[in-house]
């Protein structure tokens, strides 16, 4: 064998010997990563088994608390443990269809708690329908426990959401909560306010009204299947199924619109991307409203604009416009939250901005303050004022203060990065 024959075979070897290692350090790899994420997956399953557990404990023993500071401090519990059964929920393997039903009944028994504990802050009483509602949550707890404990820890394949969407059908008769909490189910039977006694239109009314508001010819869209519900809506794509736009039967209001186009690169900053979306709601006759927050995101600056009436911003009435940053294209329009809650509302105060402020923390520095209508987690909404505030450590601060009773509502943490202002 010649010289450079024998070059060629060496090489060839090493090639191979290389590669195959690179083949077994890559499998060893991979099988190291599977190895802790089922680890992960398992400890989540478990850590969900638990706080199951001991919500339902919690719950036995608030029906038989009779004081203030006891029941106060298992509403606490209760809150804590739904809090750590969602975070397990969450990071599990599992389709949003198989889970819906049973994060649902975790959010309602931790919302319920909380209203609970504000009540039981404000010196009131556990009423006799919620002692029911607190037994019936425990039956219910108990069925949850006992399906997770017959789950195997097999998160191959679809096996564990098979599992789950079992589970989540034995919830799918769970009742409807009447109560103060962000999700009741009472939020769903609400009647939207700002299609109250419209007339409702015919699907081809609907049909000009979405392509008035895309400034488009109605022949370029197409009928799809109608949303019904407390918010019927006609449907609408366009022929490549990019665009989707939605129109109340009543009253034929545009609630929601999304372009679902591939965003190029970014060209445009939050600032004119805040002039298109401003002079977009204006054209289609929408004023009397209030930039508060934007979040850029996959290339769309989303902008969330709340009406303002006699000068109290009111949240609840909330419109989102979201413009693609490479041509300043709008892509998103969502109005359900100003279709739900708009009205004409009483703006009036029972104590002076002055009594308000003297229920801030002595932590907090005002930098601007004034009215605002907010959204209760659950139906209703309260008339407060709003303060923004610097903290200690330099935290930006909204605190919203009841102006009839001085309660403290809700306090936020501003967040500000590159990417927009989101609150906490």
């Amino acid at each position: 064998m010649n010289k450079r024959k024998i070059v060629e075979v060496t090489v060839t070897a090493l090639l191979i010997i290389g590669l195959g290692g690179a083949a077994v350090y890559g499998f060893s790899k991979a099988e190291r990563y599977k190895r802790d994420m089922q680890y992960g997956y398992t400890r989540s399953l478990s850590d969900l088994r638990e706080s199951v557990t001991n919500m339902r404990t919690t719950l036995n023993k608030a029906v038989y608390a009779n004081t203030a500071t006891e029941q106060n401090g298992l509403t606490e519990k209760l809150m804590q443990e739904c809090a750590v059964a969602k975070t397990s929920l969450s990071t599990l393997p599992l389709t949003d269809n198989s889970i819906s039903n049973v994060s649902k009944f975790i959010s309602q028994v931790g919302d319920f708690s909380m209203a609970l504990s504000r009540k039981i802050s404000e010196g009131s009483s556990i009423s006799a329908s919620e002692y029911k509602t607190m037994q019936s949550l425990e039956s219910y707890a108990k069925k949850l426990g006992t399906d997770l404990e017959s789950t195997s820890p097999d998160f191959s394949g679809s096996y564990l959401s098979d599992s789950f969407d079992e589970t989540s059908k034995d919830f799918s008769n769970f009742p409807s909560l009447i109560y103060d909490g962000p999700f009741s189910d009472s939020v769903g039977h609400k009647n939207p306010k700002l299609t109250s006694g419209k007339k409702n239109l015919s699907q081809a009314e609907a049909q000009k009204n979405a392509a008035d508001f895309l400034n488009t010819d109605y022949k370029k869209l197409v009928h799809i299947q109608d949303t019904a519900g407390t918010m019927p809506t006609y449907n609408f794509t366009s022929a490549d199924k990019n665009l989707r736009i939605c129109i109340t039967k009543a009253g034929g209001f545009v609630s929601e619109m999304s372009n679902s186009r591939t965003i190029g690169k970014e060209k445009l900053d939050y600032s004119s991307a805040s002039k298109t979306a401003e002079a977009f709601l204006l054209k289609r006759g929408i004023s009397g409203m209030k930039e508060s927050y934007y979040v850029i995101n996959n290339g769309i600056c989303l902008i969330n604009y709340a009406f303002v009436q006699d000068g109290a911003v009111c949240y609840p009435d909330l419109i989102k416009v979201g413009i693609a940053l490479d041509t300043g294209e709008v892509v998103r329009f969502q109005a359900t939250g100003y279709i739900m809650n708009h009205a004409s509302r009483s703006i009036s105060t029972k104590i002076s901005l002055q009594d308000a402020q003297k229920k801030l923390s002595k932590y907090l520095t005002v930098n601007k303050s004034g009215i605002a209508v907010i959204p209760t987690p659950g139906l209703s909404e309260v008339l407060c004022y709003e303060f923004l505030c610097t903290g200690n450590d330099g935290d930006k601060v909204l605190v919203y203060i009841n102006a009839a009773n001085g309660y403290e509502e809700d306090i936020l943490i501003l967040q500000f990065s590159d990417n927009g202002v989101l609150v906490r």
